[in-house]
This record gives structure tokens, C-alpha cells and sequence, in this order.
């Protein structure tokens, strides 16, 4: 009996594919270490092959090799990206600076923009289930009683808070922009805090030059930054703003 030409419909094919994925990502990654021990290739990129990308690449390369299209590209391109800090190490000449990923990471952003926009309108199957998601913009924003809840994903919101009181709140971006002024509100005595949590977006949060802030942010490829003209904060005043969370592949910024 002759299996369907289609072979991404074989059930028996999918097993022999993986089998062969596999067998050419061994032979490529032992031909470049091979080369590597007997100075083929300098043996200075050896720190750089065991880098903890590598690992990236690798499973990237696998996928490639078993017709996984947009997961491998995904991949392979955060593997490159993360692995250009290290042969700037190896490579000094070529002016790669240390902070090359906190700078470059909006890059990050453009490859996924281009993948998903692809994967949506020519090849619906690259990514399981990517084609049949849904990527429309959806947007959620609660207040109540001072303290404020934002939802964005896809989507771009600029919000003015014109309550007498802000308490605090939550603001989670993802693939999107949020706009946060806060300049028509006024702090409540004690400790307000806001939790920011972004990834592949932007959230930018304007105050009155008059409030007392303080930023606790983490950020991993993205920024966590405090913009103002005067950037103080004074523990012994009675009212201040307390701004947490952590920012992934995007950005975070305060300003007045």
C-alpha cells in the first residue's frame, strides 16, 4: 500500500522524519565540534560552542530538520541573537558592545511580528496551532475604588486615571503598548503600589513631577527605567508610590 504523498499526514512517516531529524542534527553539531579539536576551527570558539545557547541551536536545528518551520525559527533566532554576545567576545574586532542584547532586543520583536504575520496569512500550519489562534487585540480595564486593573494584549492604550485617589493596581502588557497617566490623580497616605508586567510590549507610566516614587523592577532583554527630570524618592514622607514588576523582551519606563 503506498502512503498518502502528504507525508505531514503519514502517521508512519512522522516517526521516520524524527529519526532522520535526528540522525542529521547528531552528524552536524559532531562534524563542527570535530572540526573544532583538530583546528579546523579556532579552537577559541570552543567557549562559544558551549555556551548555553548552543542549546537553542541545537534543538532549533532538529526541529528545522523534522519540518517544524516556525518553532525552529523561533529558536534558531533567539540562539543566534543570544549567541552574538559571545563571539564579539572571541571577535573583540568587531565592536560588539556588552550590553549587545539589552540594546538589540527589539529585534526580537520584529522577527516575531514577521513570523506570526506569516505563519497567518501563507503557511497556517507552520507553528502548532498559531495558524487557527486568534491574534486579534483585546483589551480589558477595570477601576474600582481607587485601584486599577489593565489587560492588554495586540493592542495599543493610552489610559488617563482621573480618580481623586490612586490606590494602586496591576498593569499586564503583552504584544502591545499601554500608556498610563496618572497625572490628573493624587496618592492616598501610606504605601500604593503598581505591578507592571510586560513582555513584548511597552508600558509607559506618566506621574506629577511631585510624587515620591520608588522602582523595584526586574527586567530579563528589555529595560526598567526611570525617564523623570527629577528622579527622588524619600522614605519618610507619608505618601509615595511603589512600582514592582518585571519586564521580558520589552520595556518599562516612568516619566513626568
Amino acid at each position: 500500500m503506498r502512503h498518502p504523498r502528504n507525508n505531514d499526514n503519514c502517521p508512519t512517516c512522522k516517526p521516520h522524519r524524527s529519526g532522520l531529524a535526528l540522525a542529521l542534527t547528531l552528524v552536524l553539531v559532531g562534524l563542527v565540534f570535530l572540526l573544532v579539536n583538530t583546528g579546523a576551527i579556532p579552537t577559541d570558539y570552543k567557549s562559544v560552542l558551549t555556551a548555553k545557547p548552543i542549546w537553542l541551536l541545537i534543538v532549533g536545528l532538529f526541529l528545522l530538520f523534522n519540518r517544524q518551520w516556525g518553532v525552529s525559527t523561533i529558536l534558531l533566532s533567539l540562539g543566534i541573537f543570544f549567541m552574538i554576545p559571545y563571539l564579539g567576545e572571541v571577535n573583540p574586532q568587531w565592536g560588539i558592545p556588552e550590553n549587545f542584547t539589552s540594546i538589540w532586543w527589539p529585534v526580537l520583536l520584529i522577527i516575531g511580528g514577521v513570523l506570526i504575520f506569516t505563519c497567518k496569512y501563507w503557511f497556517k500550519n507552520c507553528i502548532i496551532g498559531i495558524g487557527k489562534a486568534d491574534f486579534t487585540s483585546s483589551s480589558k480595564w477595570e477601576n474600582e475604588d481607587g485601584y486599577l486593573t489593565l489587560n492588554t494584549s495586540f493592542d495599543s492604550q493610552k489610559n488617563i486615571v482621573i480618580d481623586p485617589i490612586f490606590k494602586g493596581g496591576h498593569v499586564k502588557c503583552s504584544f502591545g503598548e499601554v500608556i498610563l497617566d496618572l497625572r490628573k490623580t493624587e496618592l492616598p497616605e501610606g504605601n500604593s503600589k503598581l505591578i507592571v508586567d510586560v513582555s513584548f510590549g511597552s508600558v509607559s507610566v506618566i506621574v506629577p513631577s511631585t510624587w515620591n516614587i520608588q522602582i523595584k523592577g526586574n527586567s530579563m532583554f528589555g529595560t526598567f527605567s526611570d525617564e523623570r527630570l527629577n528622579k527622588t524618592y524619600y522614605p519618610e514622607e507619608t505618601r509615595h508610590l511603589t512600582i514592582e514588576g518585571k519586564v521580558a523582551f520589552g520595556e518599562c519606563e516612568l516619566r513626568d
